[in-house]
Formats: structure tokens, C-alpha cells, sequence
């Protein structure tokens, strides 16, 4: 479909596939709302460190909606400053989540608190992980830590692993409604030049140019939708927009998985588990649920399985 209608890409939480038609060049562009809201206020994150993960949950679904088979994609970076760990995880059922590791007391210290890589991570990795389920063996492929954000090390995963040009836009803003309620939104963008067709060096060029000019306010602005802005951009080189993608949060903590994984430790470490009021309690690292069991229904669980 043309994009003519602009009123396509209007939902929040789905990805648009677009692709020009005069130049061999497609990529996929974000929106995300509720569901980053949910993901980000779970935890009750410090601003830098919730940015940092609503990136990563964008670079995710930027890098996981673009896989033809059903599994998952993963993004981790791990450093040695105060933000420790940041994991973001995209099934392509379109399930998302996003988990976060800091230290408040290095966090408190620095003066400027900001979202520069760097000063919040430090020294560590980037790796991007494909997990095909049953069908294949998994894929990772890693690279340092680099520049002021995420999206330039996953830029530098892209040139270097899978050797696609590629540009990538990403922004993560708290935005206030007229009743006073603030929430967190998420824009991104990613553009890829299709190899072995059309002129890719001037085709790319040109088509680079006009992504650049992509502002931060742009893609969170919830009054510009996704279909929108392509047509800004790309409608000269008659753009072409799909159908989008419903996104979801996902979490996997039921009941019965998080019971099945106390089952496997010994009875006499249930002991040690065990709080005052005589039950054991998991909290879900995603979504900061907690659960609670009887160690007896544990033991239970123990002969069934002996």
C-alpha cells in the first residue's frame, strides 16, 4: 500500500516496515507508549537508567521485528560503571521486556547525571543475540561498547558482524498530559540498504541524508504519527509503508515456571529461602512481581519428579 493514506503507523506500541520504491533501501520504524510505560515503571527506574533501557528495548524491536522465523532476539550491555547490566528481549510474536541492573550509591555520585554511555557504563560489551528456538543453534555476535549512546554500538554491530549499512534513530522521552499524569514513550527508526541492487553508494547516500534529518522530538511526538513522518521524509522516493506490527509486553513469570524453578534446589535450601512469615518469595526481575510459595508445595513438587 502507498503512502498516500498517512494516517498509516498511527498506533502507539507496533512497528511500520517501510521500503522506497525508487531506491533499494526498507527499514522499520517504532512507536512505543503504554507498553514502554509498563516496562520502565515497573521498577521505579532513575531517569538515565530508564532511558538507557527504553533504548535498548527500541534497538531490540528495530533489529528482532526484521527476523523470518519464530524465536527471539536479545540485547545485552554490560559494563563496569554504575549501570551494570541493561537486557532487552524481543519475541517475534511481538512480546517485549527489559531489565535494568544499577548501583544507586555510584549513580548518586556522579555530578551531571545524564544518559551518555560512557559515564553511566563504562568499559563492557554490546551483544545482540538470536535465538531461533528449535529450529537452529543460536547466534551472538558482540562488539565494545562505543560513543555517547546504544544505538551507536548496535550501529557498530551492524557494520562489523553482519556487514549491512545501516542507520539507526532512537529517542526515549517522560511526556506529561494535559491531567498532569507523566509517562514514558519511545521512537526509533532503522534503515538498511539492500545489497546487490540499484546504485547502492548514491542510493544510499541520498537516502541517509534525509534520515538525519529525523529529530528526537519526532519520533515520541505522539501527535505525528509513524505514517506521517515517512511521508516527510521519504514521499519524493515514493515510500512505501506495510502493515504494522502489534507489540506486547511479555513476561514469562507464572506461577507454575518460577515453582518448576525452586523445585530444582534442594529442600534444605528452601530453608534458607524461607522469610518470617513462613513462605518463600520471588520477585520477578522483569516486571517486579513478586510470588510466594509454601515450601511444602516445593517438597511436593520434589517427590512428584523422583
Amino acid at each position: 500500500m502507498s503512502v498516500e493514506a498517512e494516517s498509516l503507523g498511527t498506533e502507539d506500541d507496533s512497528v511500520l516496515p517501510f521500503a522506497l520504491e525508487t531506491r533499494p533501501v526498507r527499514g522499520r520504524m517504532v512507536r512505543l507508549g503504554p507498553v514502554l510505560d509498563n516496562i520502565l515503571s515497573a521498577h521505579d527506574y532513575p531517569d538515565p537508567v530508564a532511558r538507557l533501557l527504553g533504548e535498548a528495548v527500541l534497538i531490540a524491536i528495530m533489529a528482532g521485528s526484521s527476523l523470518k522465523f519464530d524465536g527471539h532476539l536479545t540485547v545485552q550491555a554490560s559494563g563496569d560503571g554504575p549501570v551494570s547490566l541493561v537486557l532487552a528481549n524481543y519475541s517475534t510474536t511481538g512480546g517485549v521486556r527489559g531489565y535494568a541492573r544499577f548501583d544507586a550509591k555510584l549513580l548518586e555520585k556522579l555530578r551531571d547525571i545524564n544518559t551518555d554511555l560512557g559515564q553511566l557504563m563504562g568499559k563492557g560489551r554490546f551483544a545482540l543475540t538470536i535465538d531461533p528456538g528449535s529450529a537452529a543453534e543460536r547466534y551472538q555476535g558482540v562488539t565494545a561498547l562505543t560513543g555517547t549512546s546504544l544505538s551507536t554500538s548496535a550501529l557498530s554491530y551492524f557494520t562489523s558482524s553482519e556487514q549491512v549499512p545501516t542507520r539507526i534513530s532512537a529517542n526515549i522521552a517522560r511526556l506529561t498530559n494535559p491531567d498532569g499524569v507523566r509517562s514514558w514513550r519511545g521512537g526509533g527508526a532503522i534503515m538498511q540498504l539492500i545489497a546487490g541492487q540499484g546504485d547502492g553508494d548514491e542510493d544510499w547516500e541520498h537516502a541517509g541524508v534525509l534520515f538525519e534529518t529525523i529529530s528526537a522530538d519526532e519520533l515520541t511526538d505522539p501527535q505525528l504519527s509513524a505514517g506521517k513522518l515517512l511521508y516527510r521524509l521519504f514521499h519524493e522516493d515514493g515510500v512505501r509503508i506495510f502493515d504494522p506490527k502489534a507489540l506486547y509486553k511479555r513476561c514469562p513469570c507464572t506461577p507454575d515456571y518460577l515453582r518448576s524453578i525452586l523445585s530444582q534446589f534442594p529442600e534444605e535450601e528452601h530453608e534458607g529461602m524461607t522469610e518470617g512469615d513462613g513462605r518463600i518469595r520471588m520477585t520477578c526481575a522483569f516486571c517486579s512481581k513478586d510470588f510466594f510459595f509454601q515450601p511444602d508445595e516445593l517438597a511436593s513438587d520434589e517427590d512428584a519428579t523422583s
